[in-house]
């Protein structure tokens, strides 16, 4: 496992606590508070090669106290579905923190079927600005993660709350 790909775990293991540090609702600079609720599915892993340890927590809530206990145990978040709100759009998608990568990704409803073709085209373009929003959340988070993590003030501060939270 390279050094990206920790950092993508450590991402994730971090926006799970704080999003439940306030109870599901996340400061995204830029954007504002948007809801992100882990759930259905979380999957924890150490090590590497063949001293690789999983532990996958499925079911509607992904809370579960066997994902904390993995949390205690070393392991960080390798993936992730997650539901995302912002203003009046949810979007649901796996999040895989290696590679940064999106999977899945049920985008928000949007307004229903017509059949004028003016109307239709500018469903598609809603549609497709709609897809690059969650993509967009995710970077500032990573941004905000990447500024408190290079923080000197991360060992001290940070790492106590995720070990606080992860054993609450």
């Amino acid at each position: 496992m390279g050094e990206a790909d920790r950092l993508g775990r450590e991402f994730l293991t971090w926006l799970w606590r704080v999003s439940e540090e306030r109870g599901g609702s996340v400061f995204v600079p830029e954007s504002g508070d948007v809801s992100i609720v882990f759930q259905k599915r979380v999957i924890l892993e150490s090590g590497e090669g063949d001293y690789t340890e999983t532990v996958s927590c499925q079911g509607f809530h992904a809370t579960l106290e066997e994902g904390k206990a993995a949390l205690r145990q070393g392991k960080k978040v390798r993936e992730a579905r997650i539901l995302m709100g912002l203003g009046d759009h949810e979007w649901e998608f796996t999040f895989k923190a290696d590679q940064f990568q999106f999977q899945s990704v049920r985008p928000p409803k949007t307004f229903g079927r017509s059949e004028d073709e003016d109307d239709l085209e500018g469903r598609v373009l809603e549609r497709i600005s709609l897809m690059e929003e969650p993509k967009k959340v995710m970077e500032r988070l990573f941004t905000e993660f990447l500024r408190r993590r290079l923080d000197p003030a991360w060992i001290s501060e940070e790492i106590p709350k995720l070990e606080r939270w992860a054993s609450s």
